[in-house]
């Protein structure tokens, strides 16, 4: 999650209703005057969050470290963004908070954010890679990728309690998310992968220069501070409600995905391929995405609220299902790449009796 400054900072609006409020006795509640979900017993869900996330990074730090050192830099240094990134608008911003029932976090972040955040990031290089992306056009890819991730689950996420929103009510912005934390995501994507096939690139002929890549997170910050400052100066003209910003969103999307269809679809795409240099193995990166959407798809069922705001519902299923096509586009881009290697690979000799491998993608 990340944030626009918006305003000046106000009361935290939270999705229940404050003491000394109540309901009239009898009188049907809309959800956002319930308690957060996590208030009825919740702690648990915080700590299958952090396991699960640590086993899914730890696994791919061990994959990563396979391929070399510098996929492995990779996956740490978008950890420590992610952490950055969470520490830093908390502290700049202040426009959102996470819940009190995170166990490990540093200062304000939640350390299971952090290595989400490089889980996703990691995974969207990996997938546009295979894409045959050029690096012209990768960085707003990814993005478009990440944010794909976020427009699902983000509004559940403050109905479950991981977080809130201050100065947003549950009716304001998506459902409770201000659109400029929409906005800023797609920039947080970007400016990372920027920086990092750069130097993907520049430490090919330099391999010292690899260690460079644990610096990344600071520029990449940066990059993200710069492009929020337009939103900001622009949203209390155009859009000065709570939550507001969504037409500048949308703008920007629209921007992102015509370079990025361009990078996809265009006549100039590369050869399909980021096996060696992935920071995320392929199998691994899809499955990341669909645990993602799964975990909160399931929790919009479990919390009751699927059928009181359908929209959440239509979208989360929309995005996941979205999953599939991709994994046909991926696989069509990678099959003629792995017939021609099948093709070029030498015969068994006869003498010895044993067949030569084809080269995994």
């Amino acid at each position: 999650m990340v944030m626009v400054w918006c305003g000046q900072r106000e009361q935290i609006v939270r999705l229940r209703r404050p003491s000394g409020h109540a309901a009239p006795s009898g009188a049907p509640r809309p959800f956002s005057d319930r308690d957060p979900y996590h208030r009825a017993g919740m702690d648990q869900i915080y700590l299958l969050i952090e396991v699960t996330a640590t086993i899914f990074f730890v696994g791919a730090a061990l994959a990563a470290s396979r391929r070399g050192r510098l996929p492995f830099l990779e996956l740490v240094s978008a950890a420590i963004f992610g952490i950055l990134l969470e520490e830093g608008d908390q502290l700049l911003y202040g426009t959102y908070h996470y819940a009190d029932e995170w166990v490990l976090v540093i200062d304000r972040a939640p350390v299971v954010i952090g290595l989400t955040w490089a889980l996703i990031i990691a995974g969207a290089m990996r997938i546009t890679d295979a894409l045959g992306v050029r690096r012209r056009y990768a960085p707003f890819v990814d993005a478009l990728l990440a944010i794909s991730l976020d427009l699902a689950f983000d509004a559940i996420a403050i109905r479950m309690g991981l977080w809130t929103w201050r100065d947003v009510g549950a009716s304001e912005g998506w459902f409770g998310v201000p659109w400029g934390n929409f906005y800023a995501w797609l920039f947080v994507t970007m400016g990372f992968s920027l920086l990092t096939r750069w130097l993907r690139d520049a430490s090919a002929r330099h391999p010292e220069r690899e260690w460079l890549q644990l610096a990344v997170p600071i520029p990449a910050f940066v990059i993200l501070s710069a492009a929020i400052l337009p939103f900001a100066l622009l949203k209390p003209l155009l859009d000065p409600a709570p939550g507001g910003g969504g037409v500048m969103f949308v703008l920007t999307l629209a921007a992102f995905a015509a370079i990025g269809a361009r990078g996809v679809f265009g006549p100039d795409r590369d050869a399909p391929d980021g096996q060696g240099t992935a920071i995320l193995d392929l199998r691994l990166a899809f499955f990341t995405r669909v645990a993602i959407h799964g975990f909160f798809l399931t929790g919009l069922f479990v919390m009751g609220v699927a059928f009181e705001l359908p929209v959440l519902l239509i979208v989360a299923v929309a995005l996941l299902a979205a999953e599939l096509p991709l994994a046909a586009l991926v696989r069509s881009r990678l099959r003629p790449r792995l017939t021609d290697a099948g093709a070029a690979a030498p015969e068994p000799e006869a003498e010895s009796g044993r067949a030569t491998a084809l080269p995994s993608s």
